[in-house]
């Protein structure tokens, strides 16, 4: 992988910044050389404090980091309106057309993870403690990015040596690592810092919370249900992590017991990927419809109502559905209806409408998704200006919700018990927290539609699917495109739409021993 990481060596130092504002000193590091960086303990925890600040920009979701809004808008629950409409499952979603950050950015972050991991047991430390807490750390942001990209292309390379200058340009032949031996890497850098990491951390920091929850979520990909039960067990009965009131889990502040991990953001402290407070994201903006363009003056722009926004993608007709919504009352039993999306019934906010304070006539709600649509709220940000589209709060990356619904699944499946007293105890407590009684028995489609319920538009539905094996079906059902009611159509998936074709500039050079995924 040498001859891709070439590319990108002088990447590799550029952001030098500690990236979590909330527990690490801010201070300018990018003229510091590799020397210093990896061969003394402060200069590992500048590399470490890196690493973070890449990883963050790798999963933020911003109108220019495509790869990552695809994720959110490509599986059953979506409809998508625009500029990506052309590459989910349709004729640009090809090697040359898709967003090639995913692969090569996450290269970048992999090779920065394998310095500090080689490098680090060399070095003398005040505190054996602390050098394995940055080993371990560094293995779940390794470990996180090599599971993403898998997850996303199934044919990968496995690199543990990190890029220097003697051996940048080595001839070396590529070929696709085996499923067996990417899944063991992963797990073996999981189960070191599940030894090495604390549930207490501080916010934005990586726990061992976060090491058994993705160590969950690959033991399901090798059906490996006693696994998966026991890192989900281990995470509720002893991480300290506790479901929030609904009205809490995407409040304002996100750094509470139910988050497992947070992305960290400040507006102070950031404006740029390479800064502390990082670059913006524009979630809220993306799944939000411009309420304040309605036709006749009904509405301002007004973060109540999710201010500047884009409406790129909005939640389909299939996920309504799922709500049980009263057609009479436009009301929900289950509580997360409510505060997970903006209502359908638009209340003017305009203090010059007449309409002021009163609810909008069903009459005069355009058939336009940009205009009006039923829309998500969980990412709506009370700090940013009104007229601004971009967002500096923080938002949730793992949560005990998601924890909860696996171990539940792990539960069953591990049994082949429906009515497994843990099963249910664990999506009971989902359910109960949202108003609703709990299910008499689980199975597949029971935990897909409580994830729905849940999980919906957080990023992470699509390889559930993939994994349950029911991707394309499930889309091909549900998925739509569309502006309006009336130019509404279902998806057309294709089999071999379950991978993404690997960046075809990165073939080349792989040439000829790599091949492109089937059907690019």
């Amino acid at each position: 992988m040498k001859n891709i990481q070439k590319l990108m060596i002088i990447l590799g130092f550029v952001a030098l910044n500690y990236a979590c504002t909330d527990w690490l000193e801010e201070e300018n590091f990018t003229k510091i050389s590799s020397d210093y960086i990896y061969e003394n303990e402060e200069g590992l925890k500048v590399g470490l404090g890196a690493l973070y600040n890449l990883q963050r920009n790798y999963e933020r979701v911003s109108d220019a980091t495509y790869g990552n809004i695809w994720f959110y808008c490509a599986d059953d629950l979506g409809n998508v309106r625009t500029w990506n409409d052309a590459q989910i499952y349709k004729a640009n979603m090809t090697a040359q057309n898709m967003p090639k950050e995913k692969w090569t950015s996450g290269y970048q972050l992999i090779d920065r993870a394998n310095a500090i991991i080689s490098k680090a047991p060399a070095v003398t430390f005040a505190s054996e403690t602390d050098k394995k807490r940055i080993i371990g750390e560094a293995k779940v942001i390794r470990a996180m990015t090599y599971f993403r990209i898998w997850q996303i292309y199934d044919n990968i390379l496995i690199d543990t040596i990190p890029t220097d200058n003697k051996n940048a340009f080595d001839p070396i032949e590529y070929k696709p690592a085996l499923k067996e031996d990417v899944l063991k890497l992963i797990n073996s850098d999981l189960d070191y810092a599940i030894k090495s990491l604390s549930y207490s951390v501080k916010p934005g920091q990586i726990s061992q919370g976060l090491a058994r929850h993705i160590r969950a979520q690959v033991a399901a990909w090798q059906s490996d249900w006693t696994t998966m039960a026991n890192q989900c067990d281990s995470i509720i009965e002893k991480g300290g992590y506790s479901l929030q009131p609904i009205d809490k889990v995407f409040a304002q502040e996100l750094n509470h017991k139910e988050a497992i991990y947070t992305y960290q953001f400040d507006e102070v402290l950031g404006g740029k990927n390479e800064l502390a407070g990082g670059g913006s994201h524009v979630l809220s903006a993306l799944f939000t419809a411009r309420y304040y363009e309605i036709p006749g003056g009904y509405m301002i722009e007004d973060n109540n109502w999710g201010g500047n926004s884009y409406a790129w993608t909005t939640p389909n007709d299939y996920l309504k559905s799922l709500y049980y919504v009263n057609p009479t009352t436009g009301k929900s039993a289950d509580k997360r209806y409510s505060y997970y999306f903006y209502p359908d019934t638009v209340i003017s906010n305009n203090p010059k409408s007449t309409n002021y304070g009163k609810a909008i006539p069903k009459n005069k709600y355009p058939d336009n998704y940009r205009q009006y649509h039923w829309s998500v709220m969980k990412f709506r940000d009370f700090s940013k200006p009104d007229g601004r589209a971009s967002s500096y709060k923080d938002f949730i990356a793992y949560r005990l919700a998601e924890t909860l619904l696996m171990g539940a699944e792990a539960h069953w499946r591990m049994t082949n018990n429906p009515t497994d007293p843990k099963a249910l105890d664990y999506i009971g407590r989902v359910r109960s927290r949202a108003g609703l009684t709990n299910v008499a028995a689980i199975d597949q489609q029971v935990i897909l539609d409580e994830n729905a319920r849940e999980l919906n538009f957080e990023g992470y539905r699509w390889f559930l699917l993939k994994r349950m094996g029911v991707l394309t079906s499930q889309v091909n059902k549900y998925h739509t495109f569309g502006s309006a009611k009336t130019n509404q159509v279902v998806s057309g998936m294709q089999p071999h739409h379950v991978r993404w074709p690997i960046p075809q500039d990165q073939i080349d050079l792989m040439a000829p021993s790599f091949p492109q995924n089937p059907g690019y």
